[in-house]
């Protein structure tokens, strides 16, 4: 199996624990199949008093059984060498809330999701889309700066970590370009705590 057909996979089976979650929580929601909605950034459409939200799951499925206190949001990626928009300012993108799991811990002595009972454990954070982007505008983070950022590290090669003076690496985040992917992405990596912190986002399930 292609790595990407082995990351639908788990997607598929991560995807049918996470509506038994909802089912939980008493939520109205339904999940997205159409490729073209699913493109636009829409996983979930979630209905709270009768008004309906669009949502996007961004799964750590590459670190099961760890839990990272940080999270990564796409600034850009190369396809077929040539740069696009990562989905964080993807205008193309509709989303109204990211969906962050992590934390995703299978149950004792397992190391691989292979079923949905598998999982024992897993946090989600939600994150409102238009607060981030607002919130980081207002710290002279704005879409030109981040993309600025961007071009400074495609251009220099700067690989892994990139401090920027907007941000405290340590507590709030850095620019993360990552070499070992074919697409190159390089992200604004956040701690899960500061996007709390500054009211931009909320622990959703844990």
């Amino acid at each position: 199996m292609s790595k990407f057909k082995s990351d639908l996979a788990q997607e598929d089976i991560l995807s049918r624990y996470l509506d038994t979650v909802y089912a939980k929580k008493k939520i109205e929601f339904k999940r997205i199949t159409n490729l073209n909605e699913q493109l636009q950034g829409i996983d979930l459409i979630m209905t709270v008093n009768q008004k309906s939200y669009l949502i996007d799951e961004k799964a750590q499925l590459h670190y099961i059984n760890t839990d990272l206190p940080t999270f990564t949001f796409e600034l850009s990626y190369l396809k077929n060498t040539i740069i696009k928009d990562g989905w964080l300012f993807d205008d193309s993108k509709h989303t109204h809330y990211y969906f962050l799991i992590t934390g995703i811990f299978l149950k004792k002595g397992k190391q691989k999701l292979l079923y949905s009972d598998d999982i024992d454990k897993i946090k989600i954070t939600s994150v409102n889309r238009a607060k981030l982007i607002r919130h980081l505008t207002s710290i002279n983070l704005s879409k030109e700066k981040l993309l600025h950022y961007d071009f400074d590290c495609r251009t220099n090669k700067t690989y892994g970590k990139n401090n920027i003076s907007e941000l405290n690496p340590k507590r709030e985040g850095l620019i993360y370009f990552t070499e070992q992917l074919d697409e190159e992405p390089i992200n604004l990596q956040l701690r899960l705590s500061y996007l709390i912190k500054v009211g931009a986002a909320k622990r959703f399930h844990y």
